[in-house]
């Protein structure tokens, strides 16, 4: 299986979400007066309300990793605007070009999207982006002053938001 999104898919209508398969009880699953178990009756409810709850998470997440993006960046551009270490600089500049990345990701241009989704496809799995998150936490960690401290935290926050959200909504892969 390809951990490219659906929407990137050869031969998919790019804004065409498949209908949920429609799945009838076993005839296990209804009592002698005929109605459906409890569990059967209330999971269709419980996958309405997610899907009714998904925009508003995502809104959530995407402004969140918006936030945290621009945090790295201008912790980072303040650290190379001080003239650090060569070593620390370096780290700058990377951590610069991964909120640039994060800020691309989010801004939900076609185009944008399609070029992301090709080469940094880690972006679209829970686990790898947790890393990713991570990765850079780390990075900013390393300046070493308070601002890095701070921007470390919400991106610690952030990855563990945007992994509950990939993980409790697996549609939102199709989006």
């Amino acid at each position: 299986m390809s951990d490219a999104p659906s929407w990137l898919q050869e031969g998919n209508n790019a804004g065409a979400v498949p209908a949920p398969a429609a799945s009838t009880p076993s005839p296990a699953a209804f009592d002698m007066s005929g109605s459906p178990s409890p569990r059967e009756a209330s999971a269709p409810a419980a996958n309405v309300a997610d899907e009714t709850d998904l925009p508003s998470m995502i809104l959530i997440m995407r402004l969140a990793n918006m936030g945290v993006a621009a945090a790295v960046m201008t912790c980072s551009i303040i650290l190379m605007i001080s003239l650090p270490t060569l070593s620390n600089w370096v780290l700058a500049v990377y951590a610069t070009c991964g909120g640039l990345l994060i800020c691309c990701l989010e801004t939900q241009l076609k185009f944008l999207r399609v070029m992301i989704a090709v080469n940094f496809g880690f972006l679209f799995n829970s686990v790898a982006r947790f890393l990713f998150y991570l990765l850079l936490g780390s990075v900013t960690w390393a300046y070493g002053n308070f601002f890095g401290q701070v921007v470390t935290c919400c991106l610690g926050a952030v990855a563990v938001f945007n992994t509950y959200v990939l993980c409790r909504y697996p549609s939102y892969r199709q989006m």
